[in-house]
């Protein structure tokens, strides 16, 4: 690869982290006299914020975090055409979001993040996986839940929609990063039924 691509590339991957690094959750614990880092289950992510802050807050959150996803995406699919790099820039995005670099690497889960990226990728892929993840937090009122079981299906999606193969490996990668380390302990307190519904207060 030639040097001025391979900066470019490293142009990109930092913009996507700097995006998904703001720390929108935190921000608005701060707001009201709260650092979520040290409440809750610690994340910065729209559930912790619910049970912390308030549903305004929340829903604020979840709209910004997937905003911050979306933009420097859907910005690298428009000026820089390159599946690999639109790639590069979803993953640090992703990343940026649970290792902040603003809140010493701490973060969220990524899941709003995600979906944010997603809607870049696919906006049907998207609304599907936003359907799933909502019917199943309706019907069991873990969010986590719904990020289990929506999040992997997410690259089936990118793959029956007939998606760049790029798109359905980050799909891949962004569900196993997501799911299986940035929820393990969700997974883990679900399977000893600890892990407390939306509306349950954590200490």
């Amino acid at each position: 690869m030639e040097s001025h691509k391979i900066l470019l590339l490293f142009i990109w991957i930092i913009i996507g982290y700097i995006s998904g690094s703001i720390p929108i959750g935190y921000i608005m614990g701060k707001l009201n006299g709260i650092d979520l880092t040290k409440e809750g289950s610690g994340s910065t992510g729209a559930t912790n914020v619910l049970r912390k802050v308030g549903k305004i807050a929340a829903i604020l959150t979840l709209l910004l975090d997937a905003l911050k996803g979306f933009i420097p995406v859907y910005l690298a699919i428009r000026l820089q055409p390159c599946t690999f790099l639109v790639i590069c820039v979803a993953i640090s995005c992703i990343v940026g979001h649970s290792k902040s670099i603003f809140l010493k690497f701490k973060g969220g889960k990524s899941s709003a993040t995600g979906l944010g990226i997603l809607i870049a990728l696919s906006w049907e892929v998207a609304l599907i996986t936003f359907f799933i993840w909502l019917v199943v937090v309706i019907t069991s009122r873990y969010s986590s839940l719904g990020s289990i079981v929506a999040v992997p299906l997410a690259p089936l999606g990118l793959y029956l929609f007939h998606k760049p193969d790029s798109y359905v490996i980050f799909g891949v990668i962004a569900s196993i990063y997501i799911v299986l380390i940035r929820h393990r302990e969700n997974i883990k307190r679900l399977m000893k039924g600890t892990e407390p519904k939306i509306g349950q207060n954590t200490t």
